[in-house]
């Protein structure tokens, strides 16, 4: 009873600019995340944008006409074999890879060269030819250091950030002595400038991250099939589910700030030309 109604006391004093500052530290969080994909190996390597992983199963030799050598879809998928390739995966994040061993062990690093060497020294006891046969770990090297971008997801976090400063400006309810000397409840506008100023802020991150995860979901897209095509099946590649959700959720939360905050500048606009007729 006593949280229930502590609860119930608070909830008038919810103003609609504390659900804006909810939403807004939401996609915050969720392209924080997004960014920080392929770091670690607890939890953080399910978070990529696209994944390279040798087939176990053979490949069937592609009938199209315009294929004039068909054999060397044969030789590419017999140089990726045997199956004791000591990395089976490799996964490609804003700023890691992601590697997971033959025998189930995962690793993650920000270096390309480190993860390499590790590799390297596993494959001594056979031949470095197994350890990576078909360079995994250089293609998904070259794919986050050549295609991904996340400038633009950085822009997007800070005036997102500075949004959220705005919106924690603005006045809420307090109470005030009217004439007859009684107290009541009031909460004024925020001020038009600030309003405006977080309305631009709002619609710059929004802006920012639909560019960068629209261009995330189409490269990893385009690499992926590019890649399992170069390598005629001998490897398949999956786009990260969980990055593209991250980063669509976080482009709806910044449009439903920028939308509510525009259609709150117009309501108090309308408002006030109202009053003054």
């Amino acid at each position: 009873m006593g949280i229930r109604s502590s609860l119930t006391r608070f909830v008038p004093f919810i103003a609609y600019h504390h659900i804006l500052m909810g939403v807004c530290t939401v996609a915050i969080i969720l392209l924080s995340v997004l960014l920080a994909g392929c770091t670690s190996s607890n939890g953080m390597n399910n978070i990529y944008l696209v994944s390279l992983k040798y087939r176990n199963a053979s490949t069937s030799t592609p009938s199209d006409p315009s294929f004039i050598n068909p054999s060397i879809a044969e030789k590419v998928y017999n140089l990726s074999q045997p199956r004791n390739t000591t990395i089976q995966e490799v996964r490609a994040g804003y700023m890691g890879l992601c590697l997971t061993r033959s025998d189930g062990a995962k690793f993650c690093s920000s270096n390309a060269a480190a993860l390499a060497s590790m590799v390297k020294d596993q494959g001594l006891q056979d031949s470095n030819d197994t350890a990576d046969p078909l360079n995994l770990i250089w293609i998904a090297k070259n794919f986050k250091e050549t295609i991904v971008f996340d400038g633009l997801i950085f822009i997007a976090v800070a005036v997102a950030f500075i949004c959220l400063l705005a919106l924690a400006t603005f006045p809420g309810w307090h109470e005030e002595v009217d004439e007859d000397g009684s107290e009541r409840e009031v909460k004024p506008f925020p001020s038009r400038r600030v309003s405006q100023a977080a309305l631009g802020m709002s619609t710059l991150g929004f802006i920012f991250a639909l560019i960068s995860i629209l261009w995330q979901h189409i490269n990893s897209s385009a690499a992926g099939t590019m890649s399992e095509s170069l390598t005629y099946g001998a490897i398949e590649s999956h786009v990260g589910t969980a990055a593209m959700v991250l980063g669509w959720a976080a482009v709806v939360c910044l449009g439903v700030v920028a939308l509510a905050l525009l259609v709150m500048i117009m309501s108090i606009s309308l408002l006030r030309q109202l009053t003054e007729e």
